[in-house]
C-alpha cells in the first residue's frame, strides 16, 4: 500500500476513516499473504511454486484493488 496508517489518521475527514482503516487492512493482509507465498516459492523451490505462485498474483490483485478503492474513497472524501 502506498500509503502508511499514519496517513489515514492525519486526514483531516474523520467520517472517512472507517472505511479507509478497513480498505487498507484489506491491502496490507493480501500483500503479507503475498510476501509469505513468494518466500516459500525462494525457499522451497518447483514444489511450492506449484502450490504458491497462484496465491502471490491473487493477493497482488487483491492489494492493488485495495489500492485503487482507498485512493477513490480518499479522493471523495477530499473533495468534501
Amino acid at each position: 500500500m502506498k500509503q502508511q496508517y499514519k496517513d489515514l489518521l492525519d486526514n483531516d475527514k474523520l467520517p472517512a476513516f472507517p472505511l479507509s482503516s478497513k480498505i487498507f487492512d484489506l491491502g496490507r493482509e493480501a500483500e503479507s499473504v503475498a510476501r509469505v507465498a513468494q518466500k516459500r516459492i525462494d525457499e522451497e523451490g518447483e514444489h511450492a511454486q506449484i502450490h504458491c505462485s497462484n496465491i502471490v498474483e491473487w493477493m497482488n490483485a487483491i492489494a492493488e484493488n485495495a489500492q485503487k478503492a482507498l485512493d477513490f474513497h480518499l479522493n471523495q472524501n477530499a473533495n468534501k
